[in-house]
């Protein structure tokens, strides 16, 4: 078969052990077994993800911030990157443009425009809502006329892709209704669990490596510690339940730490609550083999998938969370749903993925089958292969 070449757009300090990053991090990957040549175009900061192509941009003085959100850097950033993805094109001659999150897709169609003898398709690959992530995490106020300013942006920036992957079905959901996209133009692929996360693991030896106490039952979170996340809700639902129980122990992985560490020293929990901090992704199996539930507070508000979930499935963990679109579509029935969406609903759920150890793996070997199916390496590898071929040959 004839080799395509697919240039990736990632507007992102890749590669930072974050959601977004795992996620092209895994599509990349996902595609080495077929043949395509597949390289990606990103910021100055990050580290080179074993056998990815990764192009950079020239360093940005001051700018170092590798967690999700807001930067003021992001603006000459994307300038940058744009003329480097152009002069990439230019020379690589890629048959595919392929653009994460809504940046990626405005240059990516900025680029196309320029070289439009070249007739490249572009892909967008929409994680969330542009508007609702920036809600969420408290960088814009919901309602203001610059709120209002930014949803249209997002509006017109939706029109100019050839063709869109979400990562969600809320993603899904907000380009078929809210902004009117064709159905054809649109798929639903959902985030890539790497094959070492379906693995058994020995949990004893997990415990010893990680240093986590005899006789507890292990409570897990993975993921940035950021309102946008839910983890405020998660923050007080450990309190309430280390103030009910002596037998918890909570793991939170991710970063940044600072307003969970002073909520940890406010309410004196040091003794029953791990920060682990910045974990690398392929450490990240450990962690999931040693835990006994896993834990996602994330509501719906941005519209973000939740590619943690498919890892917990992975892992073949009980999970606790909020009745969301996306963790109805993941879990069905096997979830252990919050009744409300606040603290007190998800403690409960947490305290019923605990009381029956039965269901509970019965729930997490369900979810272990339908992510292997689904969103192995190979599965999505081949949808991917199988959309850009379709895209090249228009």
């Amino acid at each position: 078969m004839e080799q395509l070449k697919v240039l990736h757009i990632a507007p992102t300090p890749f590669f930072a052990d974050r959601g977004c990053h795992i996620r092209i991090r895994n599509e990349l990957q996902a595609l080495q077994p077929h043949p395509v040549q597949a390289l990606v175009c990103t910021y100055h900061l990050g580290r080179d993800p074993e056998g990815i192509d990764v192009r950079r941009i020239m360093r940005i003085p001051g700018y170092r911030k590798l967690d999700a959100g807001y930067s003021p850097f992001k603006f000459p950033a994307d300038i940058l990157l744009f003329f480097l993805v152009l002069r990439t094109c230019i020379r690589e001659r890629p048959d595919i443009l392929h653009g994460h999150l809504h940046e990626g897709g405005l240059i990516g169609w900025g680029v196309k425009t320029c070289l439009f003898w070249r007739r490249m398709a572009l892909v967008m690959d929409m994680q969330g809502s542009l508007t609702g992530e920036l809600v969420s995490y408290g960088t814009l106020d919901s309602g203001t006329f610059v709120t209002r300013m930014v949803s249209s942006l997002e509006r017109v920036i939706c029109r100019l892709p050839d063709f869109f992957f979400c990562s969600s079905r809320e993603s899904e959901k907000t380009l078929l209704d809210r902004f009117r996209v064709a159905r054809d133009r649109v798929l639903l692929l959902q985030d890539v669990v790497p094959d070492e996360f379906f693995s058994s693991h020995n949990k004893a030896v997990l415990r010893r490596k990680h240093r986590l106490p005899p006789g507890k039952r292990v409570i897990l979170y993975t993921g940035s510690l950021l309102p946008g996340k839910g983890v405020q809700h998660l923050l007080v639902a450990m309190r309430l339940l280390l103030g009910e129980r002596d037998d918890l122990y909570f793991v939170l992985v991710g970063y940044p730490v600072d307003d969970a560490r002073a909520f940890v020293e406010e309410h004196d929990l040091g003794d029953d609550v791990r920060l682990a901090g910045r974990v690398a992704y392929g450490d990240l199996a450990g962690w999931l083999g040693a835990a006994d539930v896993a834990v996602d507070p994330k509501e719906d508000d941005s519209g973000e998938a939740s590619g943690k979930l498919l890892h917990y499935l992975a892992a073949g963990l009980p999970v606790a969370c909020f009745e969301t679109t996306n963790n109805r579509g993941f879990l069905g029935g096997h979830g252990f749903y919050a009744e409300t969406m606040d603290s007190v609903g998800l403690a409960r759920a947490i305290t019923a993925a605990l009381a029956d150890p039965v269901l509970a793996r019965r729930h997490g070997e369900a979810g272990r089958l339908q992510v292997r199916r689904s969103y192995s390496m190979a599965a999505v590898g081949g949808r991917l292969l199988e959309t850009y071929r379709r895209l090249a040959q228009r």
